[in-house]
């Protein structure tokens, strides 16, 4: 699958495990690499589904175009399905706000 980025930061993060640990700190940033690889590894975006620990979900509301994976605990992975082969990382967040 073809990734796209909402930004640089994300971008560069996606290159290196330590860009992405200094962005987002070791523990997600290691998830943060993993998940990338996932979504790299599918040719469609409809295999995610089947992959469970991902908890992949569609949002709602004024995000109905965006779905989510866990990262950990609290952090989501939000994506933008442009097509079933491209996705565009959107954030990385703490639903929760904290």
């Amino acid at each position: 699958m073809h990734i796209k980025f909402s930004s640089h930061r994300f971008e560069e993060a996606s290159l290196s495990l330590s860009e992405a640990s200094r962005l987002f700190g070791v523990a997600i940033g290691r998830k943060y690499i993993q998940r990338l690889a996932v979504l790299r590894a599918m040719d469609k975006f409809s295999e995610l589904y089947g992959h469970r620990a991902l908890r992949l979900h569609p949002l709602k509301g004024s995000r109905t175009r965006q779905h989510a994976m866990t990262i950990t605990g609290n952090y989501r992975l939000v994506l933008e399905k442009i097509d079933e082969e491209t996705v565009r990382i959107i954030d990385v967040e703490d639903y929760h706000g904290n």
